[in-house]
């Protein structure tokens, strides 16, 4: 048997982190200033900008519980450990990668050979190695317990926009600005599959849940559904009833044929990877979607974020809105738990926020950054790994915090998920 025929005959799925907990959801009123009088023609001096900034900087709030602060430059990627929470990875601007201890912030090892940003960083299905994907086309892939490089993968001719391992095996699958996408047997250190078709940056993708089957989607406006073995496509999702313009996120999800994808053109889609059906568009935003993610608590529930910072879960049965929620900037990034009705979401607002998906109440904020967060994830003891750019890396709990009120008494609100 030849890996690709290895790749179709796998029957992977990975199980969901089932972790339960408990987390706070803060009742208390917010005091809300009144709108200054518009016809105050109050004039800013330079000394009142400086009062200013100072008061700024005095309010700044950090709930992190530990960082890593090597970085010289933003950090674009990061990603926890699958097996031991105490692992993460996070890439970036400064052409290097970190493997480093989130108990303690100390590097455990540095992973130095690109010659541009790390755009991607991954690991595999058993933690045993890591990927690095960078802006100069290159993909690593280094063992996890030496720190050592194993292998370069070469074949894209611009920067890598994403990559992704096989849920249970040591392929990995990226897609390139070059408007192609490639395969890898890591193990083997050989070229697998391309799949050229696209008519644009292959912005974003990813296998199958089964491992069975390969999913890109371009800035061409189309996504196209392939076969791995012989790189030939299976369904081309474009034109009418589908996207415009570029698609910027896809999500898909678990035990099922849907695929939700969004981008510039305002809408989503839900579609059906088996049948090669558009089932719907999903019309609410104003501005660019620029994330998506399926909700792991209830196949019923999809969440979109925009542009302009504003969030929905939608009602996949219904195709409806059922609630929203607002940063004050462009998220970055949804996730949705593992098993909770809790959504997380990042923005360049300097926040990761905590949502229930059912009525859309902010749970907690997670504050510390100075500058936009670009990427984060979930540990399975569930804590926050986050990636900004302002080149630290900071880890959050989410377990509940006490809060004092109005009388200086303290006290603690939660709700437990089941």
């Amino acid at each position: 048997m030849d890996n690709n025929e290895e790749i179709i005959d796998e029957e992977s799925y990975l199980d969901p982190n089932e972790t339960q907990g408990e987390y706070i959801i803060d009742n208390k009123q917010q005091n809300i200033p009144d709108d200054e009088d518009e016809d105050e023609d109050i004039e800013m001096g330079e000394g009142d900008e400086e009062m200013q900034d100072e008061e700024e900087e005095d309010d700044f709030v950090d709930e992190s519980i530990q960082g890593f602060f090597e970085h010289t430059d933003a950090i674009y990627c990061t990603r926890a450990h699958k097996i031991r929470p105490e692992l993460a990875i996070t890439g970036g601007g400064d052409d290097l990668a970190y493997l480093w201890n989130t108990i303690t912030g100390d590097r455990i090892y540095q992973l130095k050979g690109h010659s541009d940003s790390i755009s991607s960083v991954e690991f595999n299905f058993n933690g045993t190695l890591v990927a690095t994907g960078g802006m100069d086309g290159v993909i690593k892939i280094w063992d996890v317990a030496t720190g050592e490089l194993k292998n370069t993968l070469e074949g894209p001719s611009e920067s890598i926009e994403w990559m992704q391992w096989h849920p249970e095996g040591n392929f990995i699958l990226a897609g390139s600005s070059d408007s192609c996408a490639f395969m890898w047997s890591t193990l083997k250190s050989n070229f697998v599959s391309s799949f050229i078709a696209h008519r644009g940056s292959v912005t974003c993708g990813g296998f199958t849940c089964d491992g069975k089957q390969v999913i890109t989607a371009s800035e061409d406006g189309t996504m196209r559904i392939w076969n791995p073995k012989d790189a030939t496509t299976i369904f081309n999702f474009q034109n009418y009833g589908f996207h415009e313009s570029l698609i910027s996120c896809l999500s898909v999800q678990k035990n099922t044929n849907l695929v939700l994808t969004a981008g510039d053109d305002t809408f989503a889609c839900l579609s059906n990877i088996k049948s090669g059906k558009v089932i719907n568009r999903l019309k609410g935003h104003t501005t660019s979607i620029s994330a998506v993610s399926f909700s792991n608590s209830n196949v019923n529930f999809c969440v979109t974020g925009g542009m302009d910072g504003s969030c929905k879960v939608w009602d996949i049965a219904t195709q409806q809105e059922r609630v929203s929620f607002k940063h004050k900037n462009t998220i970055t990034k949804i996730l949705c738990h593992p098993v909770d009705p809790i959504v997380f979401t990042s923005s360049v607002d300097k926040t990761i926020q905590m949502w229930d998906e059912r009525n859309g109440q902010l749970i907690k904020p997670l504050l510390g950054h100075q500058d936009g967060i670009l990427d984060f994830d979930l540990t399975i003891d569930n804590r926050i790994i986050t990636a900004s750019d302002d080149k630290v890396s900071l880890v959050f709990s989410l377990k509940p915090n006490p809060t004092t009120n109005s009388n200086n008494t303290t006290t603690t609100t939660t709700t437990t998920f089941n």
